[in-house]
């Protein structure tokens, strides 16, 4: 886990990240994760990350900084929103290169497997029964069902992708899990068909296992800053499975601040008040009234109290409402027409200190989230003249000892 955040009005763009995580996989905990990226010397382009650490156990660190130098190459980028379709390319152009087709093989095949142990064992249980063509039906909507309930990924459709590549695989584990499946073709095709569009959405398993990626910037023909949000799930064929969280144009004189991963302590401070408490004060209200009724003398009928009940349910979302007025009024607004104003030092500034705040409650908070950020906290600042400039950047060696690096640097900024 981490915490990052984008605040961003017509000067600029700032952005701040702790560095606190875990590889994939891994349950050691360090603090020196990179999260925030300059994507460009060229262009002014800046990234934060957050969630997994790895592409397939690709560093997303690597990916980024070899993604600089493909964009370091084009010649010329008119709009920020290119910026999706070009990672989307260069994913795409070093899917072999990155080994991303070998892990492909491996986690598709492990997730197909695993479905067809789990639904084609109740299958099985059923396939020689009485009746057994429509209880295993029964058994396959129960699946739709469960892909209902996740969030589907639809930036491009994998399930012709995966039922080509992977039917004769399919076709193996079912002789040797569920073969009696073979003599229900209809129902063999449709599960076929589940588990290939399986492959579309957010699977319950990888709830916590997506990448957040978050891009701003300005592109040559961009006056104000632009931001791209997505969730990256897997890479697929070469292409990259996400889910687009948010795209945004400043165009309307209007700031903005964004949290990423942890927003918690961000949007307490932002609204007065946790999100939690705001949704549970509206439900604790109606729990009182309708514990009031209940306790209404005899006199007043099962009916007259429930009638009494419906009567005021419409005051929980009255009082929610006020409460979400009351909070844009008082606290959000005063915050948001103070940042639409201010210059980059100070919107660094506010950056770094909303990150520290999540720190310093994760530090000490004992909520089951302590560890999950923390370490130094990384800052940029972006405007159309400056480009991308650290305010403040951790670096894991000496640069006295390292002159050949500062001067590579220096001749490549050039």
């Amino acid at each position: 886990m981490s915490v990052g955040v984008c605040i961003i009005n017509r000067n600029g763009i700032a952005l701040a990240a702790d560095s606190a995580g875990t590889y994939t996989g891994n349950k050691m905990f360090y603090n020196s994760m990179n999260k925030v990226f300059s994507l460009s010397r060229k262009y002014v382009y800046g990234a934060i990350t957050y969630g997994a650490t790895t592409i397939y156990n690709v560093s997303i660190d690597q990916v980024l900084k070899e993604f600089r130098t493909y964009l370091d190459s084009r010649e010329h980028i008119s709009d920020f929103f290119e910026i999706l379709p070009l990672f989307e390319a260069f994913i795409n152009q070093n899917s072999s290169y990155y080994k991303f087709d070998l892990a492909e093989a491996n986690h598709c095949n492990g997730l197909i497997k695993d479905l067809v142990v789990d639904w084609g064992n109740k299958i099985k249980t059923v396939a020689t029964e009485v009746d057994a063509e429509n209880k295993i039906s029964e058994i396959l909507n129960q699946l739709e069902t469960v892909m209902r309930g996740s969030l589907k990924i639809d930036n491009y459709d994998v399930s012709a992708y995966i039922k080509t590549t992977y039917n004769d695989y399919f076709n193996m584990l079912i002789g040797m899990i569920v073969p009696e499946l073979n003599n229900f073709p209809t129902q063999k095709e449709c599960f076929w068909d589940y588990i290939c569009n399986y492959f579309n959405l957010s699977l319950t398993n990888e709830t916590n296992n997506y990448m957040g990626l978050f891009f701003a910037g300005y592109g040559h023909c961009d006056a104000f800053p632009k931001f791209t949000h997505i969730e990256l799930y897997r890479v697929v064929g070469g292409k990259i499975k996400y889910r687009l969280v948010e795209n945004y144009e400043e165009s309307n004189n209007h700031a903005q601040i964004v949290p990423l991963a942890q927003p918690d302590v961000i949007l307490t401070f932002c609204k007065g008040i946790s999100n939690r408490f705001i949704n549970y004060i509206p439900q604790k209200v109606e729990s009182i009234i309708n514990s009031k009724i209940d306790a209404l003398p005899d006199t007043f009928t099962i009916d007259q109290k429930n009638a009494l009940k419906t009567s005021l349910s419409s005051s929980k979302a009255e009082i929610a409402s006020a409460i979400n007025t009351t909070i844009q009024n008082d606290n959000v607004k005063p915050i948001l027409d103070s940042v639409q104003l201010i210059p980059l030092p100070e919107m660094g500034f506010l950056a770094e200190s909303l990150v520290n705040i999540t720190s310093l409650k994760r530090t000490f908070a004992i909520d089951g989230n302590q560890q999950t950020v923390g370490g130094p906290t990384d800052v940029a600042v972006m405007s159309k003249g400056d480009g991308f400039v650290w305010i403040k950047r951790k670096h894991y060696f000496d640069k006295q000892m390292n002159p050949d690096y500062i001067m590579k640097i220096l001749v490549l900024s050039l």
